[in-house]
């Protein structure tokens, strides 16, 4: 009897142990999932990017508009499916980090302080970044945070993104090989290359 008892707690322990990772694992395999769909789905959107669009952010470029970055938004808002109806006011406080903890410098081209709410709640980042932009110079960048404003709200883990191109989208990482991808998504590593990893079918 004291063998099985002490059989039964080995297992009892192994199994409590296990559970938080066992949540854990489900729970980025669901972010990343929806990571995966979103993605696809903002591809095509992009896909029949409106030419008469394309024009309008062309004479936003030649104007004098003082805040170019929210009217371009504004106009590529349909094709990211947000919700212009939800105050990000409210996302004011609201900020993201590397996946190693590291702050992203104002100076980065990941850096963005322009948030907005999608319309099943995630928060998307805009950040314009060239009007002389083409098929190899990203005209934005894009993040996504899939789990809205709960932590951990990191890049890699559950924040995503992709640079915006005259005629694509392409992920963080999109020019990586898959063993960069591998050895580059580690937890020490900033996340980024994260974004095209999970599309490639990468395991956390």
């Amino acid at each position: 009897m004291v063998e099985i008892m002490i059989v039964v707690c080995l297992l009892l322990t192994t199994v409590i142990l296990c559970i938080p990772t066992i949540f854990n694992n489900s729970k980025e395999a669901k972010v990343i999932s929806a990571w995966k769909q979103l993605y696809e789905e903002t591809a095509t959107n992009f896909a029949v990017y409106n030419v008469s669009d394309e024009q309008k952010i062309d004479a936003i470029c030649k104007s004098n508009t003082d805040d170019k970055e929210k009217e371009i938004f504004k106009i590529i808002s349909p094709y990211l499916n947000v919700d212009l109806g939800k105050n990000p006011a409210s996302l004011k406080f609201y900020h993201y980090r590397y996946k190693n903890g590291a702050q992203v410098s104002m100076q980065s081209q990941y850096f963005t302080r322009l948030f907005s709410y999608q319309e099943d709640g995630d928060i998307i980042g805009f950040k314009w970044l060239s009007c002389d932009c083409n098929e190899k110079r990203p005209c934005a960048m894009v993040l996504f945070d899939m789990n809205g404003t709960k932590a951990p709200n990191r890049i890699g883990t559950d924040v995503f993104g992709f640079f915006l191109f005259k005629d694509r989208i392409e992920a963080f990482g999109a020019n990586m090989t898959n063993e960069q991808l591998e050895e580059d998504c580690g937890k020490h590593s900033n996340g980024l290359s994260c974004s095209e990893y999970y599309l490639r079918g990468g395991r956390f």
